[in-house]
């Protein structure tokens, strides 16, 4: 018995570990059933606190881009007397 890797007199307790082959896993196993109704109710629980930000970003938003389009806008009576 010599001290090659996998027969070292180390013992280790208290750790368990598991194995699943990737043939026996089922990767979309109740994804519609409960994954789905789990994103709506945690989407709802979420609203509230995101809802007031997105709106304000939306209204400055807009007020940013009408008062860019009004102030950059060609004062005609600048250009009357051009030929």
């Amino acid at each position: 018995m010599g001290l090659e890797f996998g027969n070292l007199p180390v013992r280790i307790r208290r750790i368990v570990y598991y194995g699943l082959s990737p043939l026996e896993q089922r990767a979309w196993a109740k994804s519609i059933t409960h994954g789905m109704p789990n994103l709506l109710s945690r989407a709802m629980r979420a609203l509230p606190t995101v809802l007031p930000g997105f709106i304000m970003s939306a209204v400055i938003y807009k007020w940013s881009t009408a008062a860019h389009d009004r102030y950059s806008r060609k004062d005609p009576k600048l250009y009357e007397n051009d030929k």
